[in-house]
């Protein structure tokens, strides 16, 4: 071949391809004219048909979608951005374990599409902070508040007798409540003006502060469960203008009508439109009348309003007792279904990539946000992904307050650690009913059965990090690499790179089956239990530190992008609470260290004070573990005593005492059951000694035999029965077994009677 070269013009540096008279393409001796060239004539680039036939290298995940019910591929509307909004708490109480599902799981996903698949998510969160619950529950506040303040200054009997007696009926008349308040507070500041801390009080700022309150204990139960907060937050209370004009669009476009001043959703003319559909997540919304009812809160107006029963409140008008806000229709405010749609609009538009929450929202909530929205905008369709989140029932129950079978965030992490939790999550599909057992002593909730498996997951995860850092430290090279090192690969190195590769491949085939959590977990377990396979059976020195350590970098990835480790860059768990609460490493180099070096000076002290008064080996010993199991637990470390030099291990002082306190029961029970086992052993053996004293022709009058026969033969061995029936002659061959078996044991009972007696007379 012989390559042939065009003159260019002076100062450009390209050259063409050669063509051979056969027409082949050759390329020039110093690159190609473009990048679809190959640099050298040896050089093919790859076949990409090839290569991709099995579908795109990093393939799209497919969600449970609530619309079909079935997994769909995943495509974002705008490249790579993806428009999120959750339907955030009803800050009225406390959040329960049920919240916690909830919230966990949007957490792990929206962690999983953002670290794993690489999605650049807009996380958008509400909390409704206007409900007739929230409302309610001021005035119950408020009027509890006055009933104990009247009770302190005393004689005001007549005054709260018509409170307590509005309370006790469990009517809803929230103006006459305001008015008996009100009364009732003017008589106990006229008696005494410091008793009541806001004599001023009005619903339309304490339903807010009570909102305010318990939003803030929801962020923070959140924030310990590792939660990650929200891109934005939107608040029904900061929204009240633009849900106003919100609704005026849905009733400018012929979708919704004021009433008595309220305003409804028009849902039959909605369905009737030709770009419409009603019902789209719930075939049966159109006949759940009384469920759709359950949406309109427990303050809703007369269903009369209405010109169809399934029509819904978009704008309620207030009534004695409850907050307001100005609107073209008369003072009120929002309705629970519209929130969600101005919110959520105002951020994301008149499309949305995915909207989700728990599957107890789906419908009326989500049906009605659907239709308001895709009738403000006019639009066949808002939302193009709606995920739901499955219940978590306790013994087959819904948790829920209604219910009174809930527990709370805050009791569940006294019991567990926040990470332990998650895993208990972790190990349940997202999107599938999850039950929780508890264990009682009393009517306290101790734990629940479902989590020995998540503490032994976690477990799993922890000591597989312990050996792996263990491991490189044994080798002098904790960070992967010394130049001492040899790391070429024998057959046990190839055996554990394969198991990496089948853990890469079993969590991208899980993360993009509805980001299976459950079968993520079960791949890095099976790879956790290759490189222990690998550690235990390669000499310490001649480990492979670099393909130890990118198992260890593997498994803490995916860890981390489920939200049970840390993101720092390192292996291990690390601490997932905390949300960037630490402070900003404002600690001193003194004052972190300042607790173990207390620690060294201490032991050190001991031991010379032992070695000057000439203590034994034994007190040495005594004050070491008094070190291992007192002192470093108490700084969140741990010490495994093993052949070759202790292991020490990082954790924290609370889960090392709930494990040493684990450790203590498990080991109060095994004594326990080795009690019952001596006391029971002791039993039988008195009962055999006992039976030993019984003579062999007495054996069948006494005990067990009493009453069964009616005569005996010389020897006492029975013929008849009770009922003075002759024995027949295989029943008399088998007790004459049995008392030839009992001579032997008294025959043995007399021999160590005599035994015993001589002795005593020898001394």
């Amino acid at each position: 071949r012989q390559n042939r070269r065009r003159s260019l013009p002076r100062g450009r540096n390209i050259q063409r391809i050669a063509t051979m008279s056969s027409g082949e393409k050759t390329f020039p001796q110093y690159g190609p004219i473009c990048v679809c060239c190959a640099p050298v004539p040896w050089w093919s680039p790859p076949d990409a048909a090839e290569a991709c036939k099995d579908g795109p290298r990093r393939d799209a995940p497919r969600l449970l979608n609530s619309f079909t019910k079935t997994k769909v591929p995943f495509v974002p509307l705008d490249g790579n951005r993806v428009g999120w909004y959750i339907c955030g708490p009803t800050v009225y109480d406390s959040a329960h374990m049920g919240h916690a599902r909830n919230y966990v799981n949007f957490d792990v996903i929206r962690r999983v599409m953002t670290d794993y698949f690489r999605y650049d998510v807009r996380f958008i969160m509400n909390v409704t902070d206007i409900d007739d619950k929230i409302v309610m529950r001021a005035h119950l506040r408020r009027s509890e508040a006055m009933i104990a303040a009247a009770e302190d200054v005393g004689g005001l009997d007549a005054l709260t007798a018509p409170l307590k007696a509005l309370l006790a009926s469990g009517e809803k008349n929230l103006g006459e409540q305001e008015s008996l308040d009100a009364s009732l507070c003017a008589a106990i500041v006229a008696k005494d003006p410091t008793a009541v801390a806001d004599p001023d009080w009005t619903v339309q700022d304490g339903y807010l502060a009570l909102a305010h309150a318990f939003e803030a204990e929801f962020m923070e139960d959140m924030r310990l469960m590792g939660v990650a907060r929200p891109d934005a937050l939107t608040r029904v209370s900061e929204y009240t203008e633009k849900i106003v004009q919100y609704i005026q669009t849905i009733i400018d476009r012929g979708y919704a009508y004021e009433s008595n001043g309220s305003v409804y959703f028009d849902v039959p003319t909605f369905e009737q439109s030709p770009n419409h559909k009603y019902a789209k997540l719930n075939k049966e919304a159109l006949k759940n009348v009384e469920l759709a009812m359950d949406g309109e809160g427990a303050l809703a107006a007369d269903a009369s309003e209405k010109r169809a029963e399934n029509d819904f409140v978009l704008w309620k008008a207030s009534k004695p007792g409850e907050p307001r806000w100005p609107s073209p229709w008369g003072l009120g405010r929002p309705g629970w279904h519209i929130e969600c749609s101005a919110m959520c609009s105002d951020i994301l538009g008149e499309a949305v990539d995915i909207n989700g929450g728990g599957i107890d929202l789906n419908f009326p909530h989500h049906e009605n946000q659907l239709a308001q929205s895709e009738a403000h905008y006019d639009i066949k369709q808002w939302v193009n992904y709606f995920v739901h989140t499955g219940h978590l029932h306790i013994d087959g129950l819904k948790m829920s307050k209604s219910l009174k079978n809930f527990i709370t965030i805050r009791a569940a992490l006294k019991m567990y650690t926040a990470r332990q939790i998650r895993f208990l999550f972790l190990l349940h599909q997202w999107s599938d009913p999850m039950d929780l057992t508890p264990v009682q002593e009393g009517d306290a909730v101790t734990g629940f059965q479902q989590m020995e498996a998540a503490v032994i997951a976690e477990k799993t995860f922890v000591e597989f990090f312990h050996s792996v850092k263990g491991a490189l430290r044994g080798l002098g090279c904790a960070a992967g690499y010394s130049v001492d090192q040899e790391h070429t690969w024998g057959d046990e190195e190839r055996a554990l790179s394969a198991a990496i590769d089948a853990a890469r491949a079993g969590v991208h085939a899980a993360m993009i089956d509805n980001i299976n959590t459950p079968a993520v977990i079960k791949a890095l377990k099976e790879l956790v239990g290759g490189v222990n396979k690998y550690l235990g059976s390669v000499a310490t020195d001649a480990i492979r530190p670099l393909l130890v350590e990118s198992a260890a970098r593997y498994v803490t990835m995916i860890l981390a992008c489920l939200g049970v480790a840390e993101t720092t860059g390192g292996i291990g768990l690390g601490d997932i609470a905390g949300g960037g609460g630490e402070g900003g490493g404002s600690d001193s180099k003194e004052e972190a260290m300042a607790p173990v070096l207390d620690l060294i000076v201490k032991f050190r002290d001991e031991i010379r004070a032992l070695a000057r008064s000439g203590a034994d080996a034994k007190a040495l010993m005594q004050a070491c573990d008094r070190v291992r199991d007192v002192g470093l637990p108490e700084l969140g470390v741990k010490l495994d005593d093993r052949e070759g030099g202790a292991l020490w291990k990082l954790s924290t002082p609370e889960e090392l005492r709930r494990e040493a306190q684990r450790e203590a029961e498990a080991k109060a029970k095994k004594e326990e059951q080795k009690r019952r086992e001596k006391e029971e052993a002791a039993r039988k053996a008195a009962e055999k000694e006992a039976l030993a004293k019984v003579p062999p022709n007495e054996l069948f009058k006494q005990g067990e035999y009493a009453g069964l026969y009616s005569k005996y033969d010389e020897d006492g061995l029975p013929t008849h029965d009770k009922d003075g029936e002759e024995l027949a002659k295989a029943q008399r061959k088998k007790l004459a077994k049995t008392q030839a078996a009992q001579k032997k044991e008294h025959d043995k009972f007399l021999a160590k009677a005599a035994a015993d007696q001589l002795g005593k007379a020898t001394i």
